[in-house]
Formats: C-alpha cells, structure tokens, sequence
C-alpha cells in the first residue's frame, strides 16, 4: 500500500483536484491511503466544495481511503460552530474575519442545506488530531501533525477536535517563533514529525528543521488562493519505507508534477527520467480552474 501526504490546501481546487485524479489513477494498478495533515478549509474559494467531497468519500467509502486530521482552522471552525444560533454563524468571527473563513461559510451556505451543515460539523468535531505511522525513517517512527508534534505519542491518537483543550491548542498552532506565547518544541526527539501549519515559499515545497528533526510541507496554497507571487509549489509526500526515504513529488497549480526529491534527511533531486515514472499517472483531462 502506498500512503501519500498533503497538507495546507486551504480551499485550491486546483492542487485538489489534481492529486485527487492522480491517486485515482494510482488506485487502478495499487492500493493507496491519502493523508489530509489539516487546514484542508479556508482563505480559498473551494474550500466548502473540498470539504464536502472529502467528508463524502470518507463516510461512504469512496474511491481510495481518506484519513483526515485537524489543523488550526479545522478547530477554528468547529469553536465558531459552538455559537451558531437559529442555523447562522456568528458574523464577523476571529476565524471569518481574520483567518478565511468566510470562504468556507459563505461556500456552505451555498452547497448545503441546514440539516447536512450540522453532518458536517460534527463531521469536523470528530477529526484526530495525530497520526502515528509504523514505518520507519533512519531508525524513527514517523508522526503527522499539524503543528508540533505532542510530547507523549500513543500508538493509536485519542484526542480529537472536539475535546477542544490547550494541548490540542499547542499541537495545531504552535509555530517556530520565539515570540509566540504557546511557543513549544515542534519536533520530538523519538520521533521523525512531519507538520504543516507555518506557509514556506520554498522551490520544493518543504524544509527540513535538523536540530529538532521534523519536515514542514506547507507549500503555501494560502498564499497561492489569496493571490499572492509564488507560493505555486505544493508537495505532495509518500512513505517509502522501503528505501528508508520519503518520496516528495511537488505539483503546480497546472496540473503538471514538476519536481521530484528522495527525502531521508537530505534532498536528492530526481532525475527527470525518474520523474516521468510518476507523471504517468497525471490525469490530462483535469480542468484547471485559474486563480486571478
């Protein structure tokens, strides 16, 4: 089985759907498991129609399995959802105002009626909040998680959006500021992390912290929807246990795959040969929708 990564869509229904027709594509020759490592809503204007499509393959089982964990803006929504009164969200919210989403809202309003509003709430409230993986990179069990990885990681993660505590808190905000009054350690030191969270503008897509060993995949679809120069690198990883390597294959918002990285504490860039063996799978007739 092959488990693939993203994490950071924030409502581009142009990296969405793209990895959505590759690992479709994928499915018909291998099993494969999609990881969503949260903010999967907000700022863009997919973000509603994103969120409905993966809360409908994951309770009717559709296409390839789905394991969908919580970022800040999943939590986000789920503490507005708290003060909804007669089926209306509170107006001018930190979380609408200040942080996109009214995007996802808006989108709602639009696509759902009030009882399937409510389906999805509840949906969002139960979402976990990590994940930890069997396989291995040099010697470390991997953990996915939004923000920072926590200090105890059980086998199988209890916490979910709802619980709604300060470690959630911690564990889905926590950036690498000194400034930051949760600050915390993002990585753990009997753990390989892999996170989200903090946007990077970078050619691949993800940077490797060493000193505290974690991996930031936030490409910056944020800063893609919101218009934004740059910001046009999204990875999307895979657990090559195997090889003791991640493969981390970076998308366009064209759907085009346009760099490929062996991943296992250093960056060893593909060849496009080696590259081409993973195009194939890209679906040609995948319309792209352009972000003014």
């Amino acid at each position: 089985m092959k488990k693939f990564i993203v994490s950071d869509l924030h409502g581009n229904g142009n990296i969405y759907d793209s990895i959505m027709a590759y690992l479709e594509n994928i499915y018909k020759e291998e099993d494969v498991t999609l990881f969503i490592n949260g903010d999967l809503i907000d700022r863009g204007e997919d973000s509603a129609r994103m969120l409905i499509d993966v809360k409908d393959r994951i309770t009717n089982n559709k296409s390839f399995p789905i394991v969908y964990l919580g970022g800040n803006h999943e939590l986000m929504m789920y503490q507005d959802s708290l003060e909804i009164e007669n089926g209306k969200w509170p107006e001018r919210s930190i979380w609408q105002y200040y942080n996109g989403g009214n995007k996802t809202v808006d989108g709602l309003e639009k696509l759902v009626n009030l009882e399937e509003k409510f389906k999805i709430i509840d949906f969002i409230s139960n979402l976990k909040i990590y994940h930890k993986f069997s396989e291995e990179l040099n010697g470390k069990k991997i953990v996915l998680v939004h923000a920072a990885c926590p200090k105890i990681v059980e086998d199988e993660c209890k916490l979910k959006i709802k619980d709604n505590n300060k470690e959630i808190k911690k564990l889905l905000w926590t950036r690498d500021d000194p400034y930051d009054l949760i600050r915390t350690s993002i990585g753990n030191k009997d753990y390989f992390t892999i996170i989200g969270h903090t946007p990077l503008n970078t050619k691949y897509g993800y940077k490797y912290y060493k000193d505290e060993n974690y991996l930031n995949i936030d490409g910056g679809c944020a800063g893609y929807v919101l218009g934004y120069s740059g910001y046009n690198h999204t990875p999307l990883t895979l657990l090559d246990s195997e090889n003791n390597r991640l493969i981390i294959l970076t998308f366009n918002n064209n759907n085009e795959i346009i760099y490929g990285n062996y991943f296992n504490g250093k960056s060893i860039l593909m060849t496009e040969e080696e590259l081409d063996k993973y195009r194939k799978y890209l679906n040609k007739d995948v319309k792209i929708k352009k972000y003014k």
